[in-house]
C-alpha cells in the first residue's frame, strides 16, 4: 500500500469494492451513484426553471401573480437559514454518535497496515455524502435555494455559496466528532461531556418554554449564509465572492483541524481498563424461566452494550423531539413522525438483527435451540427498540403540538405508530434472514 494519503484513499476505495462479490450489489451501487448526480442537478436546476405559482387562464399575467399568495419564495426564503442550521446541527451529532469518521473497513482489519490519519480523515469525507440523512438534506437545501433565490446570477452562483457551506459544516463536524473521541477517553473528559450535552438539551428546552425560538434563530450566523446567497444571485461581485473565498479557507483549515484532532484522539491513551470498566466483578443474576427469555436478554445485551448503537438510538430519539417543540407541530404532520423515527431505527441496526452474532441465518442454524426461538427473541428485541423510539418521539411532539387533538388525530397517531412499527419489524426480520449483509445498499 502506497504511503501517500490520495494513493491510501484510492487503494482502500478499490480494495472494498473487489470486496463486493455480488455483480447485482454493484450495479445497484452505480445506479444509485448516477441517481444521486442526476438529483443534485435537478434540484439545483428544476426550482429555478419552475414558475412561480399555478398555471394561468389566459387572460391573468404571470406578474400578476407574482403579487398574490401563490408566490413562495418569501417563505422559502425566510426559512433557509433555519435549513441551514440544521444541517450544521446534523454535520455535528452525526460523526460524534458514529465515534469520530466514518470507516470503509473496520478499524481492526487496518492494524497491520501503515494507514495514515489523513487517509482516515479523506475517506471519512468521501464517505460523508453516502449518509441517507447528509444526501436528503443536501437535496432540500439544493432545492429551496434555486427556488427562492433568483436574479440575474442565476442558481449557480448562489449553490455554489451552499456548497462551501456544506463542506465547512462537513469538516467541522468530523473535527468535533474526532475531538469528542479524544475527550471521553478519560473518565472526567465523559462526565465533561455529558455535561455539555445535557447543558445542550437544558438550554433548548428553556428556549422552548420561554417562546424565543424566533428571536434565537434571528442571531444564527445561517442568516449571513443566506444573505451572500442573496447577493451571489443578484451577481453582485463583490458581495460574494470574498465571503465565499473565506468559506472554502475555513473548509480547508476544517480538514487541517480534523488531521491534528484525529492523530490526538488515536494517540491518546485510554483509562477504561485502569478505572475498571471493561474490567470489573459483577454479581451474577438468576437464570430466566426459559430458553426464550434467556435469548432475549441476551440479546437485549448485545444492543444496549454497544456504545454506537445506544448514542444512535439517544440521537434518533432525542432530535425529532427537540424539532418537534421548536416547531410546535400540527397533528397532521405528527403522525408523520413515527415512520420516519421508525425506518430509522431499522437502519441503524435492524436490517442486520441477526447479523450481530454471526453470519446471519447460517450461523442461527448451528444453535442448540430452536431455530423460531431465536428468530422470536431478535424480532422481540428489534419491537422494543423501534417501539420505543417512536413512542417517545409521539409523546414529546403531542407535549408541544399546536393545538389540541381530536379523536381522530389520536386514532391516527397510533394506528401509524402500531402500523409502522409492525411492518418495520417484519421487514427487518425478512431482510436479516434473506439478505444479512446489506452494508452496501
Amino acid at each position: 500500500m502506497t504511503t501517500a494519503a490520495p494513493g491510501q484513499v484510492r487503494a482502500l476505495l478499490s480494495l472494498r469494492w473487489s470486496m463486493i462479490r455480488d455483480h447485482r450489489v454493484r450495479v445497484g451501487l452505480l445506479i444509485l451513484c448516477i441517481a444521486a448526480v442526476s438529483l443534485a442537478v435537478l434540484a439545483v436546476l428544476a426550482p429555478a426553471a419552475a414558475p412561480l405559482g399555478r398555471p394561468l387562464s389566459s387572460g391573468v399575467a404571470v406578474a400578476d401573480l407574482l403579487q398574490g399568495p401563490f408566490d413562495r419564495t418569501g417563505e422559502v426564503r425566510a426559512i433557509l437559514p433555519a435549513g441551514l442550521l440544521v444541517f450544521a446541527v446534523l454535520c455535528i451529532v452525526a460523526p460524534a454518535t458514529a465515534g469520530g469518521g466514518y470507516e470503509i473497513l473496520p478499524e481492526a482489519e487496518l492494524v497491520a497496515y501503515p494507514v495514515r490519519v489523513s487517509t482516515l480523515v479523506r475517506m471519512s469525507l468521501v464517505l460523508s455524502p453516502l449518509n441517507i440523512a447528509w444526501y436528503l438534506q443536501v437535496l432540500v437545501l439544493s432545492m429551496a435555494t434555486a427556488y427562492a433565490i433568483r436574479g440575474p446570477g442565476g442558481p449557480v452562483l448562489p449553490w455554489a455559496v451552499l456548497l462551501a457551506f456544506l463542506a465547512v459544516c462537513t469538516t467541522a463536524g468530523q473535527a468535533l466528532g474526532w475531538l469528542l473521541v479524544g475527550v471521553r477517553r478519560t473518565r472526567a473528559g465523559r462526565w465533561a461531556a455529558w455535561l455539555i450535552q445535557a447543558s445542550g438539551v437544558a438550554a433548548a428546552v428553556s428556549i422552548v418554554r420561554a417562546d424565543r425560538v424566533t428571536e434565537v434563530l434571528d442571531l444564527l450566523p445561517t442568516r449571513w449564509v443566506a444573505g451572500v446567497q442573496d447577493r451571489a444571485g443578484a451577481a453582485d461581485l463583490l458581495g460574494w465572492l470574498p465571503q465565499t473565498g473565506a468559506l472554502v479557507g475555513l473548509a480547508f483549515l476544517g480538514y487541517l483541524a480534523t488531521v491534528r484532532t484525529a492523530t490526538w484522539a488515536l494517540r491518546r491513551p485510554g483509562d477504561l481498563s485502569s478505572d475498571g470498566l471493561l474490567a470489573r466483578p459483577i454479581a451474577r443474576r438468576d437464570a430466566p424461566p426459559g430458553v426464550y427469555r434467556t435469548l432475549v436478554r441476551t440479546d437485549r445485551a448485545s444492543v444496549w452494550r454497544s456504545p454506537p448503537l445506544r448514542r444512535g438510538l439517544l440521537v434518533l430519539a432525542v432530535l425529532p423531539v427537540l424539532a418537534a417543540l421548536m416547531a410546535s407541530l400540527p397533528w397532521s404532520s405528527i403522525v408523520l413522525l413515527p415512520p420516519l423515527v421508525a425506518s430509522g431505527a431499522a437502519l441503524l441496526f435492524g436490517v442486520n438483527a441477526l447479523s450481530l452474532d454471526g453470519s446471519g441465518a447460517l450461523w442461527m442454524a448451528s444453535l442448540p435451540h430452536d431455530q423460531s426461538l431465536v428468530l422470536r427473541a431478535k424480532r422481540r428485541v428489534t419491537t422494543e427498540v423501534v417501539a420505543g423510539s417512536v413512542a417517545i418521539v409521539l409523546i414529546g411532539a403531542a407535549l408541544r403540538a399546536s393545538a389540541s387533538p381530536r379523536l381522530q388525530d389520536l386514532l391516527c397517531a397510533v394506528g401509524a405508530a402500531v402500523g409502522c412499527v409492525a411492518l418495520v419489524g417484519s421487514t427487518c426480520m425478512r431482510l436479516s434472514v434473506t439478505r444479512p449483509h446489506r452494508a452496501e445498499l
